[in-house]
């Protein structure tokens, strides 16, 4: 043992130092200012973040916190969320076919167009009676885009609801049903109203 302040060597239980009568107290062996031990001490640090399992913890913690009400409540709004996107899964695709159809319309493929259609809607319509169609109702040829405000879906049939842009700003509000073939959406029928003009 030395002693702090002159590091003369100190008698054991030594609590003043013979040399320079600095008072020792209780002093670790070799713990001097200078010494290997002092140095090479390790710094502390305070820091020390929770683990992901007491972060888990304190999320169930906090649940079981929550009034009767509040648990209820959002076990509804869970389940409404769940709803919705079950919903937007199951009718992903309903446009899809419907785009197509009136994109060839457009373009003026009819043929194309026509295969946008389910199997019993061909066996209703001929391409010759489709084609009739078309020169009949001449807003379908002249479609720009499509905007639907409802959509849904019930035992492999969907049903779009919405308007058809048209060339010069017209609407033409429009309902169209839809049947799954071979696990692709197909066009079943639609049902136009009259088309608002441009404002």
């Amino acid at each position: 043992m030395f002693c702090p302040n002159c590091g003369k060597p100190l008698p054991p239980d030594s609590k003043f130092c013979p040399s320079c009568g600095h008072a020792v107290g209780a002093t670790v062996p070799g713990d001097t200012p200078d010494s290997p031990a002092r140095a090479a001490a390790p710094a502390t640090h305070s820091y020390n973040p929770l683990p992901a399992q007491e972060t888990r913890r304190g999320f169930w913690a906090w649940l079981r916190a929550l009034k009767t009400w509040k648990k209820v409540l959002l076990g509804i709004v869970l389940f409404i969320v769940c709803v919705i996107a079950l919903a937007m899964f199951a009718t992903s695709g309903l446009n899809e076919p419907v785009e197509r159809h009136f994109s060839a319309l457009h373009s003026g493929d009819v043929v194309a167009a026509y295969s946008e259609l389910s199997v019993a809607a061909r066996q209703q319509t001929s391409l010759e009676d489709f084609k009739a169609m078309l020169v009949n109702s001449p807003a379908l040829t002249h479609v720009t885009g499509e905007s639907f405000s409802s959509r849904s879906y019930n035992n492999g049939q969907g049903q779009l609801e919405g308007t058809l842009e048209l060339e010069g700003g017209g609407k033409l509000p429009i309902e169209i049903h839809l049947v799954k073939e071979n696990g692709a959406w197909k066009i079943l029928a639609y049902k136009m109203s009259p088309a608002t003009p441009a404002e």
